[in-house]
């Protein structure tokens, strides 16, 4: 068994269930350097000095890895890379994916959102980092479109 680092719609236990059925969560922590961020409507993490990301973390199996490999567009869409986190007064290392460079920002769909919202509660977590997400990229959306007249 492996740690696994979830931060989107894989902290909702439900679906996790579903998709890694020996998947166990064990607890939460937090990343720091990176924050949230939408693009093509999909929550993936960004570098950024001093800001943090808060984590589910999860001990999975190698199907259940297999599965998530599958659910995350690995290794075209996003890309696994092992971190190092506190979690309690231990450090653990962990996979996390990371959605690849070049595509563009994008909100979510209400669904999408509404199963990230269950997950941060699933956990415990604060969701005003996800809702500063969405606010961002409806921002950077809004001000990238161009409407034409007719």
């Amino acid at each position: 068994m492996k740690y696994y680092f979830a931060y989107g719609s894989n902290l909702n236990r439900k679906q996790m269930a579903r998709r890694c059925p020996d998947a166990v969560a064990v607890g939460k922590t937090v990343l720091d350097g990176y924050k949230l961020a939408f693009r093509r409507g999909y929550l993936t993490i960004d570098p950024e000095n001093g800001a943090s990301v808060q984590l589910g973390v999860y001990r999975i199996s190698d199907a259940d890895e297999r599965a998530l490999d599958r659910y995350e567009g690995y290794p075209n869409f996003y890309f696994k890379t092992i971190v190092w986190v506190h979690m309690g007064s231990r450090v653990i290392a962990g996979m996390i994916y990371v959605m690849r460079d070049g595509f563009p920002v994008i909100g979510p769909s209400d669904t999408y959102l509404e199963t990230c919202r269950i997950g941060f509660s699933d956990f415990g977590l604060d969701q005003e980092p996800l809702e500063e997400a969405c606010r961002r990229a409806k921002h950077t959306t809004d001000s990238t479109t161009k409407v034409g007249l007719i």
